[in-house]
């Protein structure tokens, strides 16, 4: 290790109650804490409740895969169940300890939202009651039960996360505070490294306790299932039970206890340190470089230990065991492995460490190899049991060596790096032992009395303790540390043992052993460490063997000669052991006894290294020797130089004596005997790497010393006067904080007086602000109600106003209504009249003409009968008046014109007959100023009565739209052309004089009738006439106009009119009304130019009745 590899500050130790020397002590100093010793309670009973719940979920899913055949059935089926139970919890832990781990601690923190203690009693509620109701699933669910039970398997191994979390970061807050002195004479104590020496035993005790629970729980569900059958059925239902009351008293032990509200240390994840420790040369892989070879044997046990295990419930069920013969397979194993823990370290301590823990693996690897053969119950529970303890032996072995390969500032990681690779060798281990049970199955082979009949339990028994072989093998091979020796003479040595005296350091004073290789710089350390202790008060004692005594320097002068090269190694041996008698006795013992520091260069273990490992003597005799020779006595610390043969021989600056002449293989040997001392009681040895310089090498040993050695005269007064001092600066700084204090409440009385004053003034001024304040506000209401209030009334005088206005425009549109309506009424009484006098006067000329023309029928029928003989003469008279009227044809006139081309005026309304009747009536009164020839009409001509025609359109449907008529011209127009005119429609005009028009009857309109648009006929086409009956009334006939109204009539004949519309069949199509045309009822409602110009039904009546506003 290089000076920048050292660490800058002390390590922390613990205190008078936490003894260096002892692991155990220390562990036990924190149970006296009170509240420490709650939490720990808690967590054990937590711990083991939280392993016996694992147990029942695995056996009841197997119940539920037996009962439901889940994947697949039958043993593959079963043993697929084991599995998926196995890893629901490992992805649990997973989750919530590795992937999730920051997020969880975040909310476990000081600061965070779960408070940590409630949240560890919510943990154990919730599992307790998961594992309440977990046997009832099989009877609820019995298709889904298995499904359930993996969630809950999750369920449980998720809250076990937040219970762990909440407690690594609460437990350190229970720590005892430091002394009051603090560092002053000696280190802070090391608490933390002893809580999680604590936490890792709780959890290896845990195991066995649950199984020994399953065990007791499963008998007395036996029990229970002779009376009742519920408990028959379900065999581990009383086991959930039971887990369900342990963490219900988990809960109640919580509830009570305080955690202290203060940051603490992040909780650790379960991998943390998987990844190999590095140094700054690169991996660091120890002094020898074994530690990847020991991680790895340590984690193949523990890997095969969690296979086994994980099969134990199929391995039950071959062997037609239940739920009892599982929890005893668990506790052989698991217990087992805490037995060899615990006994290992006192297990042949002479044999070599190296050489016992490949001794330990394979003792495993054949016990569960037999336990796989053996269909014995019984005789299989021995076996286990046997697995477990060589298991354990491995196990510290193993650690014990990691230890020693590892420097003490490196030991923490090298030690959280074997503790990742072990949990995911655990994990391994119990998710592929059930997946290859699985997949081997049962087999059964007949040979005649020789029957092989076992599971796939079995066979991976057998496979997992064929496998630990091999590791075995490779450990022995790799790491062995006596190569040159057998196996077999290491082991018949340490297992003869022998009563050797019992092995204790004194009482009094302090004895310190540099031990190691030549060159390894053990007389420099001794020199360093004996000025260093006397400065700290101690009486220090430096010697050496050999040669420390008179006699032992002669014996020396024996030893190391080079003329002495023929010696016995018995003989060796024995010369170093007297030295040793005569060393003890004479120097040691006597400084120990005045309770000075004896540090000593070499002592036992040197020749146990040299003349045991090194030559080809047993260690264990010569070990025995040298105890008989210093009667027992021990040092309290053997600081370990370790260094590498080829670099301790470039430190020789002198000719080497006997011993350094050895070869290196010889040294080597002796290394390796060193170590294998050191691995044997690693609390009483300090291993240091003597390759670095030799200050470094004194800095650490420095720390060490630091923890184990006891205070001198010195160091208690200066720690008592330190502990005064601190009791007085204490004193002093209460002082101090309570004169503070009262100078800080007087000023705070002050303080609070000024802000009383303070407050009063400004709530006086408030107060004042808030009248004034008031008051403007009040002002300003009354201003706005003042405002709001003219307002009011500006608009009222203009609502007012508004109001007069509009009664008034009101008043003056009803007086113009109804003056417009008077109006209209007249105008409809005059029209009414008109056409009344109209009608009277057409009905007088019908009865005229009908008189007239039963005249003319009665003198025809008279003339007819008169006497034949006039008849030729009539023939003449008629010839002759024919002939009269077509005399004046060709002088032409307007009449002609009108009868040859002009359109005949037809309308059906009721109103055109009224108008134009008079002058029809009229025409024997114009005749005399038309002209002579009135007077010369004929009285017998005979009266054509006028057809009725209906206005049709040109498809022949009625009339919808109102029909154009042709432009009437002025009377001027009809009474122009003077006696020329009158003359040429003579004969026309008297004859239509004489004869009466058959007028049609207007009929009766309901009132508000005339208020609407009247339809008046289509005007039909002269040229367009068939052979009709109504084509046949001569043209002109019943118009009233005359010859001149006729030309002016067929002045219009050039314009162009629409061809009518028939369909397919050659009948008259109605022409289809545009959608913009169609009615609706707001056609009737009055427009906006109706209510200010009057409705144009007044107009439509005006132009109807003939008049035309100018």
């Amino acid at each position: 290790m290089t000076r920048a590899e050292q660490p800058t500050a002390h390590t922390p130790a613990p205190d008078d109650s936490l003894v260096a020397d002892s692991r155990e002590r220390a562990v036990r100093a924190l149970l006296r804490v009170p509240q420490l010793r709650r939490l720990w309670s808690a967590q054990l009973v937590s711990g083991v409740g939280d392993a016996l719940a694992l147990l029942v979920l695995v056996l009841l899913a197997l119940q539920a895969a037996v009962s439901d055949g889940s994947f697949g059935g039958g043993y593959r089926g079963v043993a697929l169940a084991v599995s998926a139970v196995f890893g629901a919890r490992m992805l649990a832990t997973l989750l919530f300890g590795a992937v999730l781990l920051g997020p969880l601690t975040s909310l476990t923190a000081q600061d965070g939202p779960l408070d940590r203690r409630w949240t560890m009693v919510g943990a154990d509620g919730v599992r307790a009651v998961l594992l309440i109701i977990a046997p009832l699933w099989i009877d609820w669910t019995p298709e889904n039960a298995l499904a359930v039970l993996l969630v809950t398997a999750f369920v449980i191994g998720v809250a076990e996360r937040f219970w762990t979390v909440c407690r690594e970061s609460a437990a350190p807050a229970l720590l005892p505070a430091p002394p009051l002195e603090g560092a002053t004479v000696r280190p802070l104590p090391d608490h933390m490294d002893a809580l999680r020496r604590l936490a890792l035993r709780t959890g290896f005790v845990a195991a066995p306790l649950a199984a020994a629970v399953l065990v007791v729980a499963g008998l007395l569900n036996n029990l229970l299932g002779a009376g009742l059958a519920w408990f028959d059925q379900h065999q581990a239902a009383l086991a959930s039970y039971v887990s369900a009351g342990l963490f219900a008293a988990s809960l109640s032990v919580l509830t009570f206890l305080e955690l202290p509200d203060v940051r603490t240390p992040r909780a650790r994840s379960p991998l943390e340190g998987l990844r190999r420790p590095r140094t700054g040369s690169g991996i660091d892989k120890g002094r020898t470089g074994a530690i990847p070879l020991l991680v790895l044997a340590c984690a193949a046990v523990a890997g095969a230990v969690a296979a086994a295990v994980a099969v134990a419930v199929l391995h039950a069920k071959d062997l037609g065991g239940g739920p009892v013969t599982f929890g005893l397979l668990v506790l052989a194993v698991t217990g087992g492995v805490v037995v060899g823990i615990r006994t290992a370290p006192k297990l042949l301590p002479s044999l070599s460490r190296r050489r016992l823990l490949a001794l330990a693996i394979a003792f495993t690897g054949i016990a569960l190899l037999a336990a796989g053969l053996v269909p014995d119950v019984t005789t299989v529970l021995l076996i286990v049991g046997l697995a477990g303890i060589g298991a354990g032996v491995a196990a510290n072995t193993g650690h014990a060596l990691l230890d020693q390969e590892a420097e003490d500032y490196r030991r923490t990681r090298t030690t959280e790096h074997l503790h990742a690779v072990v949990r995911v060798f655990v994990a391994v281990g119990v998710l592929v032992a059930p997946l290859v049970a699985a997949a081997i199955g049962p087999h059964r082979l007949e040979n005649g009395k020789f029957v092989f009949a076992h599971g796939g339990a079995a066979f991976t028994l057998m496979l997992v303790g064929a496998l630990l072989l091999p590791v075995a093998a490779l450990v022995l091979a790799k790491a062995d540390d006596r190569s040159g020796v057998p196996l077999r003479h290491d082991l018949r040595d340490a297992l003869r043992g022998g009563d050797d005296p019992v092995q204790a350091p004194t009482d009094a004073g302090f004895f310190i052993a540099l031990e190691g290789g030549d060159g390894a710089g053990k007389s420099t350390q001794a020199e360093a460490l004996a000025e260093w202790i006397r400065a700290k008060g101690h009486e220090v004692v430096v010697t050496r063997e050999p040669g420390a005594t008179p006699v032992g320097k002669r014996l020396r002068s024996i030893l190391l000669d080079v003329s002495s090269a023929g010696l016995s190694h018995r003989a060796e041996a024995l010369l170093y052991a007297a030295d040793r008698a005569e060393h003890v006795d004479t120097v040691v013992r006597p400084a120990l006894e005045r309770g000075a520091v004896v540090v000593s260069d070499r002592y036992i273990d040197s020749s146990v290294a040299y003349q045991g490992a090194g030559r080809d003597l047993s260690p264990t005799e010569v070990s025995r020797i040298n105890r008989w020779a210093t009667d027992g006595l021990v040092p309290h610390l053997t600081v370990l130089l370790d260094v590498a043969p080829e670099t301790a021989r470039e430190r020789f600056t002198e000719a080497p004596d006997r011993l350094e002449s050895e070869p290196a293989e010889f040294h080597a040997r002796v290394r390796s005997g060193f170590l294998t001392l050191a691995a044997a009681d690693p609390g009483r040895y300090l291993v240091v790497d003597a390759g670095q310089e030799a200050e470094s090498v004194t800095t650490v040993i420095r720390h060490r010393l630091d923890v184990v050695l006891p205070l001198s005269e010195a160091e208690i007064k200066a720690k008592e006067e330190a502990r005064k001092a601190a009791e007085e600066e204490a004193r002093r700084k209460a002082e101090e904080e309570a004169a503070r204090k009262a100078e800080e409440e007087r000023l705070e009385r002050e303080r609070q007086e000024q802000l009383a004053r303070l407050r009063a003034e400004e709530e006086e001024r408030k107060r004042l602000e808030l009248e004034e304040a008031q008051r403007r506000e009040a002002e300003r209401q009354a201003e706005e109600a003042r405002q709001r209030a003219e307002a009011a009334r500006v608009r009222a005088e203009q609502e007012k106003a508004r109001q007069l206005a509009e009664e008034k425009a009101r008043a003056a549109e009803e007086e113009r209504r109804r003056k417009q309506a008077e109006e209209e009424a007249r105008l409809r009484a005059e029209a009414e009249e008109r056409r009344l006098e109209k009608q009277r006067k057409a009905e007088e000329a019908l009865v005229r003409a009908e008189e007239a023309r039963r005249a003319a029928e009665a003198a025809a029928a008279v003339a007819a009968a008169t006497t034949a003989s006039a008849a030729a003469a009539a023939a003449a008279r008629e010839a002759a008046a024919s002939a009269a009227p077509a005399a004046p044809a060709p002088s032409g006139g307007a009449g002609s014109g009108r009868a040859a081309d002009g359109p005949r005026n037809e309308s059906p309304r009721a109103g055109n007959g009224a108008d134009e009747s008079p002058r029809a009536g009229n025409g024997a009164d114009e005749s005399p100023r038309a002209g002579s020839g009135a007077d010369e009409s004929p009285d017998n001509e005979s009266t054509v009565q006028t057809p009725m025609v209906t206005p049709t359109n040109a498809s022949g449907g009625p009339v919808d739209e109102t029909a154009v008529l042709p432009p009437v011209p002025p009377q001027d127009a009809r009474t122009a052309g003077g006696p020329g005119a009158g003359s040429a429609r003579g004969p026309a005009a008297g004859s239509a004089g004489d004869e009466t028009a058959v007028l049609p009857q207007v009929p009766q309109l309901p009132q508000g009738a005339a208020d609407e648009t009247a339809v008046l006929p289509q005007v039909r086409d002269e040229r367009g006439r068939g052979r009709e009956p109504e084509d046949r009334v001569p043209p002109g006939y019943g118009d009233g106009y005359g010859d001149g109204y006729g030309a002016g009539a067929g002045a219009s004949d050039g314009g162009t009119r629409e061809l009518p519309q028939v369909d397919a069949e050659g009948r008259p199509r109605r022409r289809p009304r545009s959608d913009w045309a169609e009615e609706t009822p707001l056609d009737d409602l009055p427009t906006l130019a109706d209510e200010l110009l009057g409705p144009r039904e007044d107009d439509e009546r005006d132009e109807g009745n003939g008049r035309r506003r100018r």
